[in-house]
């Protein structure tokens, strides 16, 4: 059968020799420059997606299915004793690993406890071990936990701006913070002393702890500093950097310079921008990254430099729950900017945006639900994520090809080719598509051509198994090349007379993409 496909296709190709020297053909090889929905499709770079879900990039150009993530625990935390009740948010996480080398997952969760996970020779072990102790607080989904550590000692304040912060040494039970520490919603280590800020009376004053003893808070070098109070707005994240400690409210940013309170300086770095989420910064390559205020994604220099990088992504931008701003979750992963957004209308994170800062491009996530955010490490010695979900679960990416079992859903859709080296006064006919991807296994990729702003257009798959050919459909060739790792799918389109044309991808396995080739006629008949 094979044999008489590749005669018959042979006999094709010499019939339509003169045929094809009509037509023009195109090229696209490199398609990492991300989501660009801001604009209209028309006008968007060759190499952006108009739309796309669930695809990542890499080094060489292609756009793949991103990862799959697996629950460290099949059973849920819950609101009762039993493996039975109501499940519960995850609040915060965090990897924490003592100066003894033990390694533990905390996790914070809104049935007010604090677990912890400890790792075996293979990774984390997949149980929840309660630390809570005496501890008493009341959290829900959007109060959201910050951590630090400082002093060997893990700080841990549970996001309630009424109560202080609570320390955990690696043994036992979380405790109280001691020294008198202030009611707080965030809390940071730098310079050898601990901060703490969003004080329910005082809200925008920062407080340290002496230099060298984060449980003393009233005496030595300890202290507090009022940051511009009564303007409005009140401290909403404390990040080291630069030598310096940098301190976000709603409006503005600042930088504490200096090595304890004789020393200190502070200064107004920015005007008129900030964060409204505690955990809404990253820092990277000497680079904060952060969610503002105004829904809008930038990159600050740590001086006065400030761009913005989310100008491209308007229109997702646009489409999400400005009411969630201020429970953003983000952090840095791979080099990658990840920040957990909801849909306008939702109530949970249902959307995780991601800033691949190497192409300097977009994607977003859809089908992870996740309240919190940590990177750890697998056990390995490798960085992965760790999602902390709405459902009592904690789950882990990158692992495997699927989410917990369900399927991922690729999308990838292109701007609207007007294929500029043709007369633009007279329409095209669009001929013929050949697709280029990696073999993966026996399943299909979908390939939709649409015309002039269609909705939807003619539907063709291509197996990227590789194994077979099919004559007598619109895919007539499909075949393994280059020691069988590349499947060409070769697609007869023949749709006449339009004026743009665009390609909408659709996978539910994982697919890579290396690029794809395009053959268009010139129309005469108008």
């Amino acid at each position: 059968m094979r044999k008489i496909f590749l005669a018959l296709f042979c006999s094709l190709t010499i019939l339509s020799a003169n045929v094809w020297a009509e037509w023009e053909k195109y090229e696209y090889f490199d398609n990492s420059g991300g989501l660009n929905d801001a604009f209209s499709p028309i006008a968007i770079s060759d190499n952006e997606a108009a739309d796309l879900q669930n695809v990542v990039f890499t080094t060489s150009g292609n756009w793949k299915t991103r990862d799959g993530m697996d629950a460290i625990t099949d059973t849920t935390v819950t609101n009762s004793t039993s493996s039975s009740g109501p499940t519960v948010a995850c609040t915060g996480l965090k990897y924490y690993r003592p100066t003894s080398g033990t390694r533990f997952i905390i996790g914070i969760f809104s049935n007010d406890t604090i677990k912890k996970m400890d790792y075996n020779s293979l990774g984390p072990d997949s149980t929840w071990d309660d630390i809570t102790g005496q501890i008493s607080f009341d959290v829900g989904q959007d109060d959201l936990a910050s951590f630090t550590v400082g002093e060997d000692i893990l700080i841990i304040e549970d996001g309630l701006n009424t109560t202080a912060p609570y320390k955990w040494t690696g043994s036992g039970n979380v405790a109280a913070l001691g020294g008198s520490p202030p009611n707080a919603k965030i809390v940071a280590y730098h310079k050898r002393m601990a901060f703490a800020a969003g004080n329910n009376s005082n809200p925008s004053t920062l407080y340290f702890s002496d230099v060298g003893n984060i449980e003393n808070w009233t005496t030595g070098l300890s202290g507090n500093l009022s940051i511009e109070t009564n303007d409005g707005s009140v401290i909403r994240a404390i990040t080291p950097g630069f030598d310096a400690l940098y301190i976000f409210k709603d409006k503005s940013i600042w930088r504490l310079t200096g090595n304890d309170k004789d020393t200190f300086e502070l200064q107004r770095m920015v005007s008129d921008l900030g964060v409204i989420s505690p955990n809404a910064v990253g820092f990277i390559a000497n680079e904060f990254i952060f969610a503002a205020t105004n829904g809008n994604y930038y990159i600050y220099d740590g001086s006065i430099g400030i761009k913005l990088i989310s100008t491209k992504i308007e229109g997702t931008i646009e489409n999400l729950n400005t009411n969630r701003i201020g429970f953003i979750s983000s952090v840095i992963f791979d080099d990658d900017y990840y920040a957990l957004v909801s849909q306008i209308g939702v109530a949970n994170h249902n959307r995780i945006l991601v800033y691949d800062t190497f192409r300097q491009a977009w994607s977003k996530f859809v089908g992870i639900e996740a309240n919190a955010i940590a990177v750890v490490d697998n056990g390995l010695g490798e960085d992965v994520l760790l999602f902390g979900g709405y459902n009592g679960k904690v789950y882990q990416y990158p692992s495997g090809l699927t989410d917990d079992g369900g399927v991922i859903t690729t999308t990838y859709l292109t701007k609207q080719y007007r294929f500029p080296s043709q007369d633009k006064r007279t329409l095209k006919d669009f001929r013929l598509l050949k697709v280029f991807t990696n073999q993966k296994g026996n399943y299909n990729l979908t390939v939709e051509i649409r015309e002039d702003f269609e909705s939807t257009g003619s539907s063709n798959t291509i197996n990227l198994l590789g194994t077979t050919s099919v004559y007598g459909t619109a895919v007539y060739g499909v075949d393994r090349y280059g020691g069988q790792n590349l499947i060409t799918g070769i697609i007869e389109v023949n749709k006449d007379a339009a004026n743009f044309f665009q390609i909408n991808f659709n996978a539910t396995q994982p697919v890579e993409v290396k690029g794809w080739q395009v053959w268009i006629e010139r129309d005469d008949t108008l």
